[in-house]
């Protein structure tokens, strides 16, 4: 229950112990744990029998842990997992033991395959361990642990798994390496890892891997993970509440970056007989303040932001399909632009969608756009507006270049800047109208421009 708890996606059932009934003993361990726990479970035993126990006592699918390149083991434990539709965990050793070259190790993933398949195991259902190896005995053999899973990945296509603590044996501070492998195993293409899940270091290396890797999309795991966001207890009751109203529902579903459902929202609010402006003023618009809020008192961050402002796009594009051009008012013309020198342009390109989504007509010029450029396009655009950004300390300096020049020209277009550098005094101290320290910042200090023009 604990391991579960603690963020567990598959217990390992091992009953093994001298003097023990491993076959009833496996048959009581399923039956206790399924009924405590709704996981996955592996089951692990080198025996035959203790596994045919567990795999008769189980619901649902199981993983075998495991079979190996010996004729022995691919003779008795792929048959049992043929039968019972059980996935199976493949170790790359054989009679002869673990090879120490990676080469070796994918020769022996390819015979369990090729066995698996033969006797109608899909592929998927074959699971690679390329075995870690401790490195305080063989310094190198962490490194070819990780090669051999990328050949296994990139010639099968297969799922992996490893035991990482292994690696640390024999060494002071075991967590900081079993951790630091972890993160170099996700990054190279391990699919999964056994582990304690109550070893605090080994779970965030864990998480935070998962972001730098691309496989937690929007960092919706580690957000709930670690942002200590207040229990959602009253959300799911809301959301029932709000189900009858159509309104409610479109906010909700923009505070949610329900980007997939909400053009079918917006539809039948136009059928049930809302004006396209009512949708966007009395649904969309008090849903994205709402995000808004949010993301200042730390609820939300970056990641939702962005699902909420692209649920936003989509919304608002099925509404411009029934807005008449007289009903559409724009709150101003904003053009934007990462200054010279500088390639960086996500936080730009945030702030470009969330000042659409707030009405804007918004230019993105783009990054790395010289002064010249931005002084003549937001001249030839008529802009209300001319928002900057930059990353870098050594690219900030030009926005003060590009605000000397609109200045010098006489042309008194606003302009506002922003980035990760840059502080509120800075851009006061270059003439800059308006600061924004974020994206939902630059909307607000945009709104606030547009009143002095």
């Amino acid at each position: 229950m604990k391991q579960a708890e603690a963020g567990a996606d598959i217990l390992d059932i091992n009953v093994g112990a001298p003097g023990t009934d491993e076959i009833k003993m496996m048959e009581k361990a399923v039956f206790a744990v399924q009924g405590a726990v709704n996981l996955p479970l592996m089951l692990d035993s080198n025996n035959p029998a203790v596994l045919e126990a567990g795999l008769k006592a189980s619901d649902g699918k199981v993983i075998i842990n495991s079979v190996n390149g010996e004729e022995k083991s691919l003779k008795t434990i792929l048959p049992l997992a043929k039968k019972y539709g059980a996935a199976v965990l493949g170790l790359t050793l054989d009679g002869k033991g673990i090879p120490k070259t990676a080469g070796g190790r994918l020769k022996i993933a390819e015979k369990i395959l090729k066995r698996a398949v033969k006797i109608g195991i899909p592929k998927e259902d074959v699971i690679f361990d390329c075995l870690t190896l401790t490195v305080s005995a063989e310094p190198m053999q962490g490194l070819e642990t990780l090669k051999a899973l990328r050949m296994v990945k990139d010639k099968f296509g297969s799922s992996t798994i490893l035991g990482v603590s292994n690696v640390s044996f024999g060494l002071p501070a075991r967590p900081l390496i079993n951790s630091s492998f972890l993160s170099m195993a996700l990054q190279t293409g391990l699919d999964a890892a056994i582990i304690n899940p109550m070893d605090q270091r080994m779970m965030e290396a864990f998480h935070a891997s998962l972001v730098l890797i691309g496989k937690d999309l929007r960092a919706e795991r580690y957000i709930k993970k670690y942002s200590h966001q207040p229990p959602a207890t009253s959300h799911q009751s809301e959301t029932k509440e709000e189900s009858k109203d159509i309104k409610d529902r479109l906010k909700r579903a923009i505070i949610e970056g329900d980007k997939d459902r909400i053009v079918a929202m917006v539809e039948e609010s136009l059928r049930d007989g809302m004006k396209p402006m009512d949708v966007s003023n009395n649904a969309l618009i008090p849903g994205l303040e709402e995000v808004g809020r949010r993301f200042d008192k730390g609820i939300y961050f970056l990641p939702q932001v962005i699902l909420s402002s692209e649920t936003m796009q989509a919304a608002f594009g099925r509404l411009k399909k029934d807005l008449k051009e007289s009903e559409f008012t724009s709150h101003g013309k904003v053009v934007m632009a990462t200054v010279q020198g500088d390639i960086h342009d996500i936080g730009k390109n945030i702030v470009c969608t969330l000042l659409q989504n707030h009405g804007f007509d918004v230019i993105d010029l783009g990054k790395n756009v010289p002064a010249k450029t931005i002084f003549e396009e937001a001249r030839k655009a008529k802009a209300d507006i001319v928002g900057l950004s930059a990353l870098m300390t050594t690219t900030m300096v030009e926005m003060e270049n590009v605000i000397k020049l609109f200045r010098t020209e006489g042309v008194d277009t606003l302009i506002m800047v922003g980035g990760a550098v840059l502080t509120k005094k800075y851009a006061e101290d270059i003439g800059a109208d308006g600061y924004g320290k974020d994206a939902m910042d630059a909307v607000a200090r945009a709104k606030e421009l547009m009143k002095k023009t």
